[in-house]
């Protein structure tokens, strides 16, 4: 007997790897709607919106990961996301609030948020309104 065919799924975020594993099928919140993908599918490159990736392993219950958005790239092989944020979770308030609390630890965020960057971002404000008014220096 011959073993199901899976393929690589591959979850990540700004906050680094969320899942990783070999997959019968998975199902993801496409942003034109919700799609499927078994191995084999066609190579697709699109962009996801907000909602729950539904994985399938070969053996086991399926694995449930919230995403806020992202792409995702299939491969007849593999299947590699790349969301905005991400969180292993069934419960969807959970994973959305798991999620928001793992970006701002992240050092990625605190890099937005410091008093270099608002200053580095008032000083393009600057140069853009005097572009806007003909007075650039």
């Amino acid at each position: 007997m011959s073993q199901p065919a899976t393929l690589k799924l591959e979850i990540v975020s700004l906050t680094g790897p969320i899942w990783s594993g070999e997959v019968r099928e998975v199902d993801l919140p496409g942003s034109s709607g919700w799609f499927g993908v078994l191995p084999r599918h066609t190579p697709l490159l699109t962009t996801l919106r907000e909602g729950m990736i539904h994985a399938h392993p070969p053996q086991g219950e399926a694995v449930e990961v919230y995403v806020s958005g992202g792409y995702v790239e299939v491969q007849p092989d593999r299947v590699t996301v790349v969301a905005d944020l991400a969180a292993r979770d069934a419960d969807w308030e959970h994973a959305q609030s798991e999620a928001a609390r793992e970006v701002a630890r992240s050092p990625m965020a605190r890099e937005f948020t410091d008093e270099a960057y608002m200053a580095m971002h008032l000083e393009l404000i600057h140069r853009y309104t005097l572009d806007l008014r003909g007075r650039r220096r």
